[in-house]
């Protein structure tokens, strides 16, 4: 789905706009010249529908070049292998999604206890790939016209990264799962989501500065996104963790 002539909703599930597989994230697709960017994959359950969604924006495979991962979890992350293999992009992620994502970590993702909890179909893997460039807190990637940087946002999960994307006429913040419209965050019971991180992540992304919101679920904001950080720090400066989703 096009957005603007810069910007395209590639993938998206149950927990956004039901474009595709409705275990799939939002998975946005950002022009950087004469480039394109992927953020996140999706989970990759359907190989052939994850492709076309892709070849249906009209960008020739040539140039979408770049995949940014923000976390491991499946709906994330379970697509990398295929946009890899099929489309040839380089894969970018954090050292401890790259570790899970290269291993293919069912435990570490999170993925098996899901599984098991019928979450995800009983016959569902996530399928191992091999990640090109493993990124360090604030180290930046520059495609043509736009530079990406990394921002460590755990508390989501521990391996949870951000990106902010400044071209000429934008800054847009990839927020993953780490922050949602309204101030939202989303707390799981899972080991390695912490309300603490959450909070200190949240302080984080309210010091940058960006116009664009584009978060891995739900709605997103073409202008003044910020709003959303500033509504989550409202709790965070009142001791308490933004609300959850669900």
């Amino acid at each position: 789905m096009q957005i603007t002539g810069w910007l395209h909703l590639v993938l998206s599930g149950a927990m956004g706009f039901d474009l595709t597989n409705a275990f799939d994230c939002n998975v946005f697709m950002l022009k950087a010249g004469e480039d394109w960017i992927l953020f996140d994959s999706g989970a990759g359950i359907d190989e052939d529908e994850t492709v076309k969604a892709v070849e249906a924006t009209g960008i020739p495979t040539e140039r979408i070049r770049h995949l940014f991962l923000t976390h491991a979890h499946a709906d994330h992350a379970g697509g990398a292998a295929i946009l890899k293999e099929r489309l040839g992009v380089h894969v970018y992620a954090g050292a401890q999604t790259a570790a899970m994502v290269q291993t293919g970590d069912e435990h570490g993702n999170g993925l098996a206890r899901a599984r098991d909890a019928g979450i995800y179909p009983a016959d569902y893997t996530f399928r191992a790939t091999g990640v090109d460039t493993v990124l360090a807190e604030n180290e930046q990637v520059s495609v043509n016209s736009a530079t990406v940087t990394m921002f460590a946002t755990p508390g989501h999960s521990a391996d949870h990264v951000s990106y902010l994307v400044t071209t000429p006429d934008r800054n847009t913040l990839i927020a993953g799962d780490a922050l949602f419209c309204g101030g939202r965050v989303v707390i799981q019971d899972i080991p390695d989501c912490n309300i603490g991180d959450i909070c200190a992540s949240v302080r984080k992304l309210a010091a940058l500065d960006y116009d664009v919101f584009l978060p891995g679920h739900f709605n997103f904001s073409l202008k003044d996104g910020s709003r959303h950080a500033d509504a989550a720090m409202k709790f965070v400066n009142g001791f308490q963790c933004p609300p959850s989703m669900f």
